[in-house]
């Protein structure tokens, strides 16, 4: 009877979770989509759903430079995974009259709440199960810690548009959910779904295909017949990916890494500018270029200074020798570098228009997980817990400075990123005020009036939402300073 009461008590919290992001995420979604990369996306959803192809030369959204030439017809260069999900609520959108030709403001919008909005919350769901399943913290810091890693982290901005590294994160975060299952359990099935999770997430993006063999690790250290079944798991996903590039490239390579493929009148990408063709010109360069990736003008940290607890939380864990999941969590640390590693050697464009590193955003949930070891340390000491919320407020900023615009046109030519990279909180920062002047000096549209409207109503709640939780989070005081 205990066990049930504390399941529905852990159900009403996944529930009063799920509401909240789901408002702040309807609330926030962008309406209508921004830059190349949303384009070619719609594209290939528009494509499949109303012409039963991956081919986008009818698609209204063929204007994208995110396309390549095969067979004389135009492919969006993203993989079709996420296309194949998206595509039923696009036809769910249609049947009820909504098209990207009759309003593609409002579809756009619906599609991206529904799809990718909602996938996010899951995720968040996940990541608060693995802080109560797993690592045993309290209900009021597992509320903190959530609550911060949804909207002080990339998560948020890259939930409220189209894309793929939210999706790919969240399907990290479920292999991992399952591998300490499997620790705990040693039911098989949990490794089937370690496995397939995990693999699925690299059909979205390529560079997830990296956690396969560290989180392999774990499980062949269990048993061979375990590392086995996670293997076998992965297959399905890895040959359905390799089935569709050749389907639509005639190549089991990536498309977007296809140079052959670029080669067309009016093309913007070739061998030199492709991510993961691209090539840095020596050791300074990358050097240039990982400290603005990391910590410089679209740093990692920068944009996201939460994670500097998330460090300081490696670092007490690793000096705990007797820790749960310290081992499992190790190796997925060690595909996280790796991960980072080949987008700072392997591409040179900063993510783009992406606020931040867009392709970090894999990487929230899973960088946000060791926080949850620091929760004595905040309790404990006053200092260090005004530092923490100190430091949340700001990485909230950031957010949602970068909620307001997470695709950015950038003005400077690509060589000018390359050598001075646009620091994209100051310019959505610029942009904010700049607007929120013409409001009240301009005469601004009603669409422009909504948005800020939306995104200071949205901004409060996730204020006031903080204060309440950080209310309920009690200080612990040693023996020796009770009264």
């Amino acid at each position: 009877m205990k066990q049930n009461n504390v399941a529905t008590v852990k159900q009403g919290e996944y529930l009063k979770l799920f509401i909240i992001f789901f408002v702040l995420f309807a609330i926030l979604t962008v309406a209508g989509p921004v830059g190349w990369n949303d384009q070619s996306r719609m594209a290939q959803i528009q494509s499949l759903v109303e012409h039963g192809s991956f081919i986008i030369d009818k698609s209204i959204f063929l204007v994208t430079g995110d396309k390549y030439f095969f067979n004389n017809h135009f492919y969006s260069d993203k993989p079709p995974i996420l296309a194949l999900y998206a595509s039923p609520f696009y036809f769910a959108l249609k049947q009820l009259g909504l098209s990207f030709e009759k309003n593609i403001g409002l579809t756009y919008y619906l599609l991206t709440l529904l799809s990718i909005g909602i996938l996010s919350i899951l995720g968040l769901i996940i990541f608060r199960k693995i802080l109560d399943d797993f690592f045993l913290v309290s209900k009021e810091w597992a509320n903190i810690t959530t609550f911060i890693a949804g909207v002080g982290t990339l998560i948020l901005p890259y939930s409220l548009v189209f894309n793929n590294h939210v999706p790919s994160g969240v399907l990290i975060l479920l292999g991992f959910y399952f591998l300490l299952h499997f620790r705990e359990s040693g039911r098989y099935e949990n490794a089937v779904f370690s496995g397939f999770f995990i693999s699925l997430s690299g059909t979205i993006d390529i560079n997830c295909f990296l956690f396969i063999p560290f989180m392999f690790v774990p499980f062949i250290r269990r048993s061979i017949k375990a590392a086995f079944i996670f293997g076998i798991s992965c297959i399905p996903a890895i040959a359905l990916y390799l089935f569709l590039n050749l389907y639509t490239s005639g190549s089991f390579i990536p498309p977007a890494m296809n140079a052959s493929l670029w080669n067309y009148p009016g093309s913007s990408f070739s061998q030199e500018n492709l991510s993961g063709l691209a090539q840095h010109n020596g050791i300074l360069d990358v050097l240039f270029y990982a400290f603005h990736m990391l910590l410089g003008s679209r740093g990692l940290i920068s944009h996201t200074p939460i994670l500097l607890f998330s460090i300081l939380s490696i670092l007490i864990m690793y000096k705990k020798k007797r820790l749960e999941y310290k081992t499992e969590y190790s190796y997925a640390l060690l595909a996280i570098l790796f991960y980072i590693a080949i987008y700072i050697t392997r591409t040179i464009n900063y993510s783009g228009w992406g606020f931040g590193i867009r392709w970090f955003a894999s990487l929230m949930l899973i960088l946000c997980l060791p926080i949850a070891y620091i929760e004595n340390e905040i309790r404990l000491s006053k200092p260090i817990r005004i530092l923490f919320f100190s430091t949340a407020c700001l990485s909230i900023f950031v957010s949602i400075i970068g909620a307001y615009n997470p695709i950015s046109p950038l003005s400077g030519t690509e060589l000018q990123e390359r050598l001075f990279p646009t620091n994209t909180i100051l310019m959505n920062f610029k942009s904010l005020i700049k607007d929120s002047l013409d409001i009240v000096l301009a005469s601004p549209s009603i669409g422009e009036i909504f948005r800020m409207i939306r995104l200071v109503f949205g901004a409060s709640i996730i204020y006031f939402l903080l204060y309440r939780f950080m209310k309920k989070l009690e200080p612990t005081y040693p023996d020796n300073q009770k009264l």
